[in-house]
């Protein structure tokens, strides 16, 4: 882990403007498995349990993002993300635990060289490789999520952009829904709802990610559904 960090610091060396949204909060969500495969997934795998996404500051100019979904074992589902101001993605872990399988897979996004450096750990096996890097900003699902709270006002027509998986770039369109209502804490809120997808005549395939900005300052990711191959993970805030 000191590794990518150490990366993504002297990838961010020339930062300078404010990160707007909230760089130091704990968020907490129960989650349920949504899905016309999560009856047949009960049987192996957990449907329900909670979830934690965190961010704390990293240095004067970053922030570091971490979303943990489990079951209440020892079991888990893990998204971490290092951040600039501008939601611009540095470095990126996804993983999991499972019974006696595990999968590690980190990202370091390095702006000057145009590369992106992929190192995949799995059941005690670990790959390498470097890919080319072709955008200016790229952004996974954390960092989507930091910059739908940043600018959820100002998103008010689709936006084509790319988002990345595991290194892997997705060309996507982020369309807004525009203002529903919301549960949370026993009362009905306002909400901004955003559609990540694949973008129109794409052939490589966004999972999908929707997500739910309350309508206040604090700009709350009141509900979070990311999409699997076969089913979804549907995170509902309860506390903040």
């Amino acid at each position: 882990m000191k590794g990518w960090l150490a990366a993504a610091a002297v990838a961010a060396l020339s930062t300078t403007a404010a990160f707007a949204a909230p760089n130091n909060e704990t968020l907490q969500y129960d989650w349920k498995l949504r899905g016309a495969l999560s009856w047949v997934a009960r049987v192996k795998f957990p449907t329900a349990g909670t979830g934690v996404l965190q961010t704390q500051p990293a240095g004067a100019a970053n922030v570091d993002s971490r979303l943990r979904i489990s079951s209440g074992g020892t079991d888990y589902i893990e998204y971490r993300s290092r951040m600039d101001n501008t939601q611009r993605t540095l470095a990126s872990v996804n993983g999991y635990t499972f019974g006696s399988k595990s999968e590690h897979k980190e990202t370091v996004y390095d702006y000057t060289a145009n590369i992106a450096r992929l190192e995949e750990r799995a059941d005690g096996q670990t790959e390498t490789k470097t890919k080319p890097l072709t955008v200016d900003a790229a952004r996974d699902v954390l960092t989507t999520i930091a910059y739908l709270r940043d600018h959820a006002a100002q998103i008010n027509a689709p936006v084509v952009t790319d988002v990345y998986a595991e290194g892997k770039p997705y060309r996507v369109r982020i369309e807004p829904a525009g203002l529903k209502s919301a549960d949370w804490q026993g009362r009905t809120v306002s909400a901004r709802e955003f559609h990540v997808v694949a973008a129109p005549g794409e052939k490589k395939k966004f999972p999908g990610l929707t997500v739910w900005i309350s309508e206040d300052d604090r700009r709350l990711p009141l509900r979070i559904l990311i999409d699997q191959r076969y089913a979804s993970i549907d995170l509902r805030l309860k506390a903040s």
